[in-house]
């Protein structure tokens, strides 16, 4: 009969398929493929740049304040201007700065308590030179209606020079009316560079 022929013999089938739920499964050796394989790390590497850049400006500006501070910071002590001498009299002296515009000096000029001799003045000075160097003399002025003008007969410091830096001291005669007189300091060509008033 039709069909017999065949009998016995099992009708080929498609391979067989594993159905489980709604995922189809292939049944073989390979793993199954996810999505979690392929996951690029781009997003990592960027994050991570940018935080290293980010350092980077941070740590140029701050060092940026920093030489800006230095730089506006006082001067050191190199750069420093020097300070003028403050001077300050002797006990019983009376004392005034001078500057000898001819000769671009300046100092300190003190007098000390002066020692009378009937007309004969003794005066004890002393002359602290703080810039170039100063040639000095002397000459008085009574301070009577006269108004004479005196020399000086001698002391240790009558003429002399004092360097930057130095001082000197002596003392200067004058024989003079005894009385209030007042004191010239003067270059050596007797020009007047500054005056103090010594008592009689």
């Amino acid at each position: 009969m039709p069909g017999q022929r065949f009998a016995g013999r099992q009708t080929p089938t498609a391979p067989e398929q594993m159905v489980s739920g709604p995922q189809m499964q292939v049944a073989g050796p390979q793993a199954p493929v996810t999505a979690q394989r392929y996951r690029s790390n781009a997003p990592v590497i960027g994050a991570l740049v940018a935080v290293i850049v980010l350092a980077l400006a941070v740590t140029l500006v701050w060092a940026g304040n920093r030489v800006q501070q230095a730089n506006n910071s006082p001067t050191t002590p190199s750069e420093t201007t020097p300070e003028t001498p403050s001077f300050t009299p002797s006990p019983n002296w009376q004392g005034i700065e001078f500057t000898a515009t001819s000769y671009g000096a300046s100092g300190y000029w003190q007098a000390g308590p002066p020692d009378w001799q009937d007309d004969i003045v003794t005066v004890p000075i002393t002359l602290s030179v703080d810039k170039n160097t100063l040639r000095f003399s002397f000459f008085a002025l009574d301070n009577n209606l006269s108004n004479n003008l005196y020399d000086s007969i001698g002391g240790t410091m009558e003429t002399g020079s004092v360097k930057e830096g130095q001082s000197q001291t002596g003392t200067v005669m004058f024989e003079i009316p005894r009385g209030d007189f007042t004191l010239y300091l003067a270059t050596a060509g007797g020009a007047q560079i500054t005056a103090l008033i010594i008592s009689g």
